[in-house]
């Protein structure tokens, strides 16, 4: 990944005319580290999601919870 501290990216882009996404994880996670913070990114999406016609919200940014040993 470019940046030192991202550990999950997910874009989303235009190439050759199709929409495709890219889901991205720094090297130096486990599976399960990547899975944790995956799904605790697509929960805090899917609260969001609820208002994001009313609101016309455009960018979103969450916490997320240390994964639990």
């Amino acid at each position: 990944m470019s940046h030192d501290n991202v550990l999950v990216a997910i874009t989303a882009s235009r190439e050759k005319g199709e929409i495709v996404y890219k889901v991205e994880c720094s090297s130096d996670l486990t599976k399960e580290e990547f899975e944790y913070y995956l799904g605790e990114i697509i929960d805090g999406v899917c609260k969001w999601k609820r208002g994001i016609c009313e609101e016309n919200i455009r960018r979103f940014k969450g916490k997320i919870k240390e994964k639990k040993k």
